[in-house]
């Protein structure tokens, strides 16, 4: 068995700042981040639900410049609003950013929606 890494609890309350920032974003944050026109490209109607940050993908480095993975939810509807289609789906994002002390701006996030075209 491979022995887990052992965080100070530092470490883990950067690494928690960081998550509940990513967990508070919205649509309007992804739009203003460039990364939001992708998802709306999936369909007609694209509804931002969620996105959840992984803990475990939590990289801070020194300077406190981080990047983590999260996963976005989206509902995706065709067809007409009386009589609409609709299909939920998630796609893996990157988001970096900066944390100072305890605040964690997010400066730039990227959702990958290849796996739509697969």
């Amino acid at each position: 068995m491979t022995a887990l890494p052992k965080f100070a609890p530092d470490d883990r309350e950067k690494i928690s700042h960081v998550v509940d920032a990513i967990n508070r974003m919205t649509e309007t944050d992804l739009d203003h981040l460039n990364a939001w026109q992708d998802l709306m490209d999936l369909s007609s109607a694209t509804i931002f639900e969620a996105i959840d940050a992984d803990p475990d993908s939590v990289v801070i480095d020194r300077e406190g410049k981080f990047e983590a993975l999260a996963s976005v939810y989206v509902m995706l509807a065709y067809g007409s609003s009386r009589d609409p289609v609709t299909m939920s789906d998630e796609y893996l994002a990157t988001v970096r950013g900066v944390l100072d002390g305890t605040a964690a701006s997010i400066t730039e996030a990227h959702v990958d929606t290849s796996s739509f075209y697969e």
